[in-house]
């Protein structure tokens, strides 16, 4: 059967009706390994998605998010040109402008501010997407300045930093090594990451153990888990500690690799001696029994990985939860060995690929001595050590406070300030500065406290480089004609690279010529991919074998596995930061008889990704209301029904919203999604309470209340009638 004959099959328009099948990659979830996906297109616009068969990690397959991308492209609030503010910030009151004016207006303010105060007065932020990230780093310290940040401030870094601070670098599970158990920590890959989700299924089937730890009930504690454990909220230090504890009682640990490789053994020791069983049932509300078995399923198969994801770092003590976590990994012996955790190394955008890139000289060639503290450093010191960035989560606080000096100007790229805990301030410190500018594919909240707004591309609408696992390089082409007026993030920052004088030679040139300097030794691979759309191996890959990097040498100060992090010995001791890996309640300080419940915000959705997602109609429709999920029991003490109106309170605000009866939430326990324009969970979450080691904000670990919302009553004809809309949708 020829090509035309199987499309005529399947009912797919051929090629006789102008529609053309086009190769481009989905990143609408940004990080990691972006999706590949076939573009239907005729006329320039996009009519359909489907997974590119091959392509590496989706293989084919798309999430509900990029089988969405048609809506998602085309959302009505698509900003169309650039716009220049005619009103009051917060406002909608705008005109349209041409490029010209709105980079000239852009280029004249920095430049002012710069001459006047200092360019690190001027901060750059970058949101979603994440693909520019290395040319608007470059730019800021073109034009002179250090206060860059990005989201990642409320994001992974956390989690590198306890890597880094425990290993030396940053650590993954070995899923090449046929490990034969899995430990997911606070992991939900169904929902989280569905790549690695398909991973852990196809390692369940094949014989593979995996024990879920989870306050939540969720999609891979009821499918995935031989073993799951679910502890209160922000008492998973203590059930790590607990485990070590077990372990070395029962000399189950691998003390020939610990004499080795590791140091602070001892003062380790010391630690987890006062988390027995009883101890660590009473605190994390986990059987002991289950305690055991976890601890001993850990010491005994081998190969085993310990791994955890992002939000454990989401609690006060969460740096330190990620490293008594991952310390079980060194206690067993199982870094850098087949099936373990292997050390990550990075090739471009943080994703490693097996073969170098000038990624690092291309961010850093630029940049000068630092004259000023940058925003959050000396509250953060240990963030600051180990990032050099900006931490984004002091931005508010040093915008109204002025203090160490003046934040004057902000350029967002991509800035979701719903992601920011207690929104409102934040809102409140953007009328404060002098001069703001915002780049975006929608009209966000940033927007409209912007001065100038810059429409930006989709992944479908620009060309883009990704590296991927096994040495592939991906160099994608436009696929649609853009919308509006937009143009690229690189293209914007190129353009402004020449308007603000930086004579940074390289970054005007524009995103090819970067591309080449940064892959330089891949050039027949990127015009190759560049020319077939599809993946192309790097002649310079090279697989990093298993014990080469104990081998070649532990890259933290002393040398070894760090259990006693040197590191933060020699941060100042002013700062409180101890160098084990310390549990402490992560619980903001309040009368907890007036707040009973512990509020997580901010667990995912399978069709959402922060606020990204919410205004597209088909994953709307899949929950269109915010709401707050309760325990069956905790609800019907305080009288509470499906769907009923409630009012959610912290000390930092409150939130109406509907009543979500499940139980996926433990009794005490409330669970809201973020995002939602109409009742924002991060206002709940006082931009007060941080992890005093990385700076991340406790999102999930706050004490709230909640009641019933008498003021507005809600009939069961009412959502009879909601449930009939949401049908129709």
């Amino acid at each position: 059967m020829t090509r035309e004959e199987q499309l005529l099959k399947a009912k797919i328009p051929g090629p006789e009706t102008g529609i053309e099948i086009r190769r481009t990659m989905c990143d609408i979830c940004a990080p990691g390994a972006h999706c590949g996906v076939n573009a239907y297109v005729k006329d320039g616009r996009l009519l359909k998605v489907e997974g590119t068969p091959g392509y590496p990690g989706s293989n084919g397959k798309l999430c509900t998010k990029g089988a969405a991308n048609r809506q998602y492209i085309y959302r009505k609030d698509r900003i169309l040109s650039p716009m220049v503010r005619t009103g009051p910030k917060g406002s909608d009151a705008f005109r349209t402008a041409t490029w010209e004016e709105a980079l000239g207006l852009i280029a004249e303010n920095l430049k002012k501010i710069k001459a006047e105060s200092d360019p690190d007065s001027i901060v750059w932020y970058t949101g979603y997407s994440k693909w520019y990230r290395p040319w608007l780093k470059r730019l800021c310290h073109s034009f002179g300045g250090h206060n860059y940040m990005t989201e990642s401030s409320t994001c992974y870094k956390s989690g590198w930093m306890a890597n880094n601070l425990t290993f030396g670098r940053d650590m993954r599970p070995d899923m090449m090594g046929r490990p034969r158990l899995l430990v997911g920590w606070g992991s939900n890959p169904y929902i989280n990451a569905y790549l690695a989700g398909r991973g852990f299924a196809a390692s369940k089937d094949k014989g593979v153990k995996i024990i879920i730890i989870d306050v939540r009930r969720t999609q891979a504690s009821e499918k995935l888990a031989d073993l799951y454990l679910r502890p209160r909220i922000g008492t998973d230090g203590v059930l790590a500690h607990a485990m070590a504890k077990i372990i070395l009682d029962n000399n189950w640990q691998d003390q020939e690799f610990l004499d080795t490789y590791v140091l602070g053994v001892e003062e380790y020791r010391r630690m987890v001696a006062q988390y027995d069983l009883e101890t660590a049932q009473r605190i994390t509300g986990v059987p002991k029994e289950d305690i055991f078995r976890a601890a001993q399923m850990i010491a005994e198969t081998k190969p085993c990985s310990v791994s955890t994801n992002t939000g454990i770092t989401h609690h006060k003590n969460g740096l330190n939860t990620c490293r008594a976590i991952m310390a079980l990994n060194i206690l067993i012996g199982n870094v850098d060995q087949p099936g373990g955790i292997a050390p990550v190394y990075d090739t471009f955008l943080e994703m490693g690929a097996g073969f170098d890139t000038r990624e690092e000289e291309f961010i850093f060639e630029t940049r000068t001595p630092e004259r000023l503290p940058l925003v959050g450093q000396k509250r953060f010191p240990l963030w600051y050590d180990m990032n050099h960035d900006g931490q984004a989560m002091d931005l508010t606080r040093q915008i109204l406070s002025e203090d160490p000096y003046p934040i004057r100007a902000l350029a967002a790229f991509g800035m979701n300030t719903r992601m920011f805990p207690q929104t409102s301030q934040l809102l409140k410190a953007l009328e404060k500065l002098d001069f703001m500018f915002a780049t975006d594919l929608f009209w966000t909240d940033a927007c409209r406290y912007a001065d100038v707004v810059l429409p930006a591309c989709s992944s479908f609408e620009r060309g883009e480089v990704k590296a991927y696992p096994g040495g592939f390089i991906a160099y994608t082409q436009q696929a649609i004609d853009r919308v509006g007026d937009c143009r690229s993030d690189v293209e914007i920052i190129a353009e402004l690279a020449k308007l603000l004088d930086t004579g940074d030679e390289l970054l005007m040139q524009g995103y090819d010529a970067c591309v080449r300097y940064i892959f330089a030794g891949n050039e027949e691979e990127l015009d190759e991919a560049r020319r077939t759309g599809t993946p192309v191996r790097s002649k310079h890959f090279k697989p990093t074998p298993p014990g080469s990097y104990l081998a070649k040498g532990i890259e933290t100060p002393s040398g070894k596995l760090e259990l006693y992090s040197t590191r933060i010995a020699a941060i100042d001791p002013a700062a409180g930061l101890d160098p084990l890996p310390v549990w402490f309640d992560g619980d903001n300080a309040c009368d907890k008889t007036e707040y009973p419940f512990t509020l997580m915000a901010g667990a995912r959705l399978p069709h959402a990704i922060h606020s990204r997602c919410h205004d597209v109609p088909w994953l709307r429709s899949l929950r269109p209301e915010p709401m707050v999920d309760i325990h069956p029991e905790d609800a019907a003490d305080l009288h509470i029904s499906q769907g009923d109106p409630v009012t959610v309170s912290t000390t930092a605000a409150a939130l109406h919203l509907k009543a979500n009866l499940t139980l996926s939430a433990n009794r005490g326990d409330l669970h809201m999604f973020h995002g939602y324009a109409e009742a924002n969970a991060n206002e709940l979450v006082p931009n007060t309470e941080n992890d005093p080691y990385s700076g991340f904000p406790s999102f999930k670990q706050i004490r709230c209340r909640i009641q019933r919302d008498e003021t507005s009553p809600q009939t069961s004809a009412d959502r009879e009638e909601e449930g009939g809309k949401l049908h129709e949708l």
